[in-house]
């Protein structure tokens, strides 16, 4: 592992200087930390309202690096690392329950979007790198935002077993009413054939 700078930049814990980070600039950066879940509207909405459960604060780490390829230009990777505890609506029985979310990823950065679509990534590990577009003005706040909404579950539910026996059956009755309300109402044949035979 190689790198450009010998000596890090250290980020501060500021939501301001963490919306703009010079990644063209050389330096490579350390920095972790506590963010509030204001800075992050679209996980807001993840939400489950009125849930009696506290969210967490983002715990957030970070680190980039240079390292050489064949003797071309130095690649610059960054780590990032991001736990928060959220609560969400189980999707099995419609209870709140808190889910712990711990993201550990590992990036390289490109210089434009097309170097970014057009680098070839190991096919047999898609997921151990992704890729990012390096800038002047580089806003770690949106990309952490970006990746815990892609660590969230598909369908967020309680761990196997913890789901409430009466609310799976709550939720059973309402799905049957509901089911027993919509009448799909199909034509009978032989009507539509009787029809044509007094025309």
């Amino acid at each position: 592992m190689n790198s450009k700078n010998t000596t890090p930049h250290i980020l501060p814990n500021n939501p301001s200087d963490l919306q703009s980070i010079d990644l063209k600039s050389g330096l490579t950066f350390v920095g972790q930390g506590v963010l509030d879940l204001s800075h992050f509207p679209r996980l807001l909405q993840e939400i489950a309202p009125n849930s009696g459960f506290e969210a967490s604060q983002v715990h957030w780490e970070l680190g980039t690096w240079f390292e050489e390829r064949l003797g071309s230009i130095p690649m610059q990777y960054m780590h990032l690392r991001l736990a928060v505890d959220l609560p969400l609506t189980c999707q099995a029985c419609f209870q709140p329950y808190l889910e712990s979310i711990d993201s550990d990823r590992d990036y390289i950065l490109f210089d434009t979007e097309m170097e970014a679509e057009e680098w070839d990534f190991d096919e047999e590990n898609q997921d151990a790198e992704d890729a990012l577009v390096a800038s002047e003005t580089f806003n770690l706040l949106e990309t952490i935002e970006e990746e815990l909404l892609l660590s969230l579950p598909l369908s967020a539910r309680h761990p196997q077993g913890e789901c409430r026996p009466e609310n799976l059956q709550k939720v059973a009755k309402v799905l049957k009413s509901g089911a027993d309300e919509i009448k799909i109402e199909k034509p009978n044949p032989f009507a539509v054939l009787k029809n044509l035979k007094k025309q």
